[in-house]
């Protein structure tokens, strides 16, 4: 007989994503996510990073913004990415939207054609760092598709292909000399995108559920909002070797 654990195991094995109901502490949410790996320090250090709006970000793309993310995975300049991405909801927006948006991109690398799909295994990029505290890593320089004993790890950046940043401004515009893979990133960025509008799952988050997905395999975006009140709890988890 299966367990709720063997299900939302495989869940992530077979779709990329699950959702865990009933949680509704800090404690209660680490000790639910121990059972998927290790809880690891985020670009700060701690192990728990709040999701929102805050004073400062109105113009950016950012966690602590309202506006709209576009698609990635997290922390592509670790090495390795953390394993899995959980978003702890403590309060649900009331407006309508701030959506979490999933999309597997194994099917997007499946889908294109012989020479795009190629460049995402053999051309490198630099995925810089991205910490707000002196924890974790420089950043490395790996293809958006990493083989490694077997499994494929995926990275993606819309922005960092598109503008060259992380976290741009809304309006940002570049050369696209200098971006990490000129104008085929801008090319593949704007594929991806198209790719994610027509295939991702929109989730809103119940408040007291934690919705975990794999974020070597699933790219993710946010749609805006508008009830500031919004407030997910980030998580990242390494699965064991």
């Amino acid at each position: 007989m299966s367990t709720a654990l063997d299900v939302h195991v495989r869940e992530l094995a077979e779709q990329g994503h699950t959702l865990l109901g009933g949680i509704e502490t800090d404690e209660q949410a680490a000790q639910a996510l121990r059972a998927f790996g290790e809880l690891v320090p985020q670009y700060d250090g701690s192990l728990r990073y709040q999701v929102k709006a805050a004073p400062g970000f109105e113009e950016r793309r950012y966690s602590k913004s309202v506006n709209t993310i576009l698609v990635h995975t997290e922390a592509p300049g670790w090495n390795p990415p953390p394993t899995y991405l959980a978003l702890h909801c403590r309060v649900q927006a009331t407006c309508g939207s701030g959506h979490t948006e999933l999309a597997d991109m194994r099917r997007f690398v499946a889908m294109l054609g012989e020479a795009d799909r190629a460049a995402l295994y053999e051309r490198d990029i630099e995925w810089v760092g991205h910490n707000t505290g002196g924890v974790g890593t420089e950043g490395v320089r790996r293809p958006v598709v990493e083989r490694v004993n077997g499994r494929e790890t995926l990275r993606f950046s819309y922005n960092l292909l598109a503008t060259g940043q992380y976290d741009p401004p809304v309006d940002a515009s570049v050369d696209p000399a200098e971006l990490p893979l000129g104008s085929f990133g801008i090319h593949l960025a704007e594929q991806a995108e198209a790719f994610f509008r027509e295939n991702k799952i929109s989730v809103l988050i119940p408040e007291n559920s934690v919705l975990v997905w794999d974020n070597q395999r699933m790219v993710h975006a946010r749609s805006a909002y508008r009830d500031a009140r919004r407030h997910l709890t980030r998580y990242w988890v390494a699965a064991p070797n």
